[in-house]
């Protein structure tokens, strides 16, 4: 069974959903789908693990990814 997550783009940098995606990709398949104001994932496929641990881990790297950006990007913005 498939698992739809929304992230909205005022909270969740496009480029951070598209990074977690990749890292999560040899553990389940990960289509998304941008919309004007949110990145839409479909977690599938998931291979030798639970589901949900999955699709929470994902969601987890996705707000890593976009705390990294934003400091990095504040950081360059300061220097």
């Amino acid at each position: 069974m498939a698992e739809r997550i929304t992230f909205e783009r005022s909270l969740y940098l496009p480029e951070a959903v598209e990074a977690a995606a990749a890292a999560y990709g040899e553990f389940a398949e990960i289509e998304l789908t941008p919309t004007a104001d949110a990145v839409v994932a479909l977690i599938s496929r998931v291979t030798e693990h639970d589901p949900r641990v999955v699709a929470h881990a994902f969601c987890n790297h996705v707000l890593h990814e976009t705390i990294v950006r934003r400091r990095q990007s504040a950081v360059q913005e300061g220097a």
